[in-house]
């Protein structure tokens, strides 16, 4: 059975009549009679690499690829197997990523840090009191869910990722370190001012709250990012 390096597995990546072949815990599979790898690409995936960590996110496991041909091996080189080294986590760590609990708790300030905004304009263009009130209740809601969903990015990061240093993970870092205090402040200074009045606009309070909508959303594409297009590798 032959040996490829990840370099050797590259050149088979579907593309101008090449092979498709695909990587999967040091084995190496030919994927190019699949109708699903057509042209060297699923789900956001190519062909040519290794998907080892990608199947470990996907919604099924290794059996897809007990019907798939086998067709080498991967010789890693000792820097590549350097960055591929996992961080053994803590059983209840495990437990968590296993769960898949980060994908699961951002979806809850994603959705209010941008829904609580809307809600506060609505209410500025309408004066009706309720929306203010909503708004604020959602900033509160997405600012407690945004706590659990940070902590368990920094969990999938380190353990997950081998707290890899890429420019995909530094900027969700930095986005996210920045989320916690922008939604902060504008928590707080909507309470301490109490009920919003709609005959004069609270700019500081307003712009906070719109600062949170694209935070979220370049948050939430640099997630795609390292799940789908594997720039977290």
């Amino acid at each position: 059975m032959p040996s490829l390096t990840i370099e050797e597995l590259g050149n088979h990546n579907g593309q101008k009549d090449a092979l498709s072949y695909v990587a999967v815990d040091g084995e190496i599979y030919d994927v190019s009679p699949s109708p699903l790898w057509h042209g060297g690409h699923h789900m956001g995936h190519n062909a040519g690499g290794d998907l080892t960590e990608a199947l470990s996110r996907a919604p099924h496991g290794r059996e897809v690829f007990e019907k798939i041909k086998k067709i080498g091996v991967l010789l890693q080189t000792q820097e590549a197997a350097d960055t591929t080294t996992q961080k053994i986590p803590p059983t209840w760590v495990s437990k968590l990523i296993s769960l898949h609990s980060h994908p699961i708790s951002v979806h809850f300030p994603q959705a209010f840090f941008v829904v609580a905004p809307l809600f506060l304009m609505l209410f500025y263009a309408t004066g009706t009191r309720c929306l203010e009130r909503t708004s604020y209740h959602l900033l509160c809601v997405g600012f407690l869910t945004a706590i659990p969903a940070t902590a368990t990015g920094f969990l999938h990061w380190w353990y997950k990722y081998s707290g890899r240093s890429r420019p995909v993970f530094r900027l969700k870092i930095i986005l996210s370190l920045l989320l916690l205090p922008v939604g902060g402040l504008a928590l707080a200074l909507h309470s301490a001012w109490g009920p919003l009045g709609s005959d004069s606009i609270n700019w500081t309070v307003l712009i906070l709250y719109l600062v949170l909508i694209p935070l979220v959303v370049v948050l939430g594409r640099a997630g795609g990012l390292i799940v789908f297009s594997g720039k977290g590798r």
